[in-house]
């Protein structure tokens, strides 16, 4: 067998875990992106923008004279006001709650920059929170990078947010830093990555010292919280759900935990996640 020099072997070795890297990473990111085939738009109103935000709003108007208790669903990174379509299109959630999905600063247009501070985004949600016309406050529901968003929007507004629910979501600074691929996405132009996952590598790479320095405000939410996490998730750590239910020492916790299931329970699960989003958070009967 012929060898070939060692200048073009190793080129070759680089060209090969470079090609390799970067399919790992498009591939992560497309599966973050099936959620189209499981969320297609039926019915989407006006959309409307608040700030930095772009949100869709459904609210089927009074139950027994009362307004309906506001739910406001935040996605991950990448995503849009279409992550939760399932959700708002759900009849059962449209006779409980008045909703409303976002889409977060810095993804209402592709290209514009990202907004990586769970402070700001925090910020571009509160008022949306004072659209709660139920006077029982807002519950904010997020998945995967969606989660530190509500967390810190609660602890910065808990008096506005009345529970939260969490599907699949980092929280643990450990377990959410950036891996291989996102410091090598750094690196690799955007024309070969796309705005999307570059933006969203704009957005996890900044992450865990944030998730570091609201270590201390977990212990401070006293809301309801529903965790819902997925057994074989492989875009988040499985274990972030653990820390969640064991930093939220004064809250009232119920942990759903799929064991076959992966980052796609938001809408694998959705029926299962909608009757329990109803009897934790819905009026009494």
């Amino acid at each position: 067998m012929k060898l070939l020099p060692q200048s073009k072997r190793l080129r070759g070795g680089i060209f090969n875990v470079t090609f390799f890297s970067v399919a790992v990473i498009v591939t992560n990111y497309v599966f973050a992106q099936v959620q189209d085939e499981f969320d297609v738009p039926l019915e989407i109103g006006p959309i409307l923008t608040l700030g930095d935000v772009e949100y869709i709003e459904v609210d089927t108007g009074f139950e027994d004279g009362k307004a309906k208790q506001l739910i406001v669903f935040v996605h991950g990174t990448p995503g849009s006001f279409t992550t939760f379509m399932h959700y708002m299109n759900d009849s059962l959630m449209q006779e409980h709650f008045h909703m409303i999905s976002v889409t977060r600063p810095g993804w209402v247009e592709r290209n514009a920059e990202k907004v990586p501070s769970l402070d700001e985004q925090a910020a571009a949600l509160e008022p949306l929170l004072r659209m709660d016309r139920s006077g029982k406050g807002t519950i904010l529901m997020g998945h995967s990078y969606g989660g530190p968003v509500i967390a810190k929007t609660a602890m910065e507004y808990s008096e506005l947010v009345s529970g939260l629910v969490f599907v699949a979501t980092t929280g643990d600074p450990e377990l959410s830093g950036p891996r291989w691929y996102n410091r090598l996405a750094v690196v690799i132009p955007r024309f070969i990555l796309g705005s999307g996952l570059k933006g969203a590598n704009a957005e996890i790479m900044p992450l865990r010292p944030q998730l570091e320095s609201i270590l201390s405000g977990w212990e401070e939410l006293e809301m309801p919280v529903l965790i819902v996490q997925g057994g074989r998730d492989r875009l988040v750590n499985p274990r972030n759900a653990e820390f969640m239910q064991r930093m939220l020492v004064n809250a009232e916790v119920t942990y759903m935990w799929r064991e076959g299931q992966g980052h796609f329970v938001l809408w694998e699960e959705a029926g299962l996640i909608v009757d329990s989003i109803i009897e934790k958070f819905g009026p009494p009967n």
